[in-house]
Parts: C-alpha cells; sequence; structure tokens
C-alpha cells in the first residue's frame, strides 16, 4: 500500500507531543518541527493513501 506525508498543523506544544506520542505507540513515523510562524508545532505521520478519495455518508448524497 502507497504511504504518504499527512501534517497537522497549528498545534501547541503539548498537542504535538500528545500527537507524536499515540502515533508513535501505533508504530507510525512521524516528525514534529516548528511552523514558520515560530509560534505552533506541525506534526507529521507518513500513513496509508487510499487509491480513491473517501465516499461521503449515503444520506448526504443525493438521489438519482
Amino acid at each position: 500500500m502507497k504511504k504518504g506525508w499527512f501534517h497537522h498543523t497549528d498545534l501547541t506544544e503539548s498537542q504535538a507531543k500528545e500527537l507524536v506520542a499515540r502515533y508513535t505507540a501505533r508504530g507510525v513515523e512521524t516528525e514534529k518541527s516548528l511552523s514558520p510562524d515560530y509560534l505552533s508545532w506541525i506534526v507529521s505521520a507518513f500513513l496509508p493513501e487510499d487509491k480513491a478519495p473517501r465516499r461521503g455518508d449515503s444520506k448526504f448524497r443525493g438521489r438519482s
């Protein structure tokens, strides 16, 4: 299965630490970096990608 980087942006330091800990517990490769504004954090996780985008819930799709 193809994998790609997913980015969580605008996180506080405590949110970033918690997110990294959760991903690490699941064995997911992560990176934490300071955002360009020097105020918030970015956490990147290397996650599996689907081939096609997820379909919306059927109750929200119009009838044809």
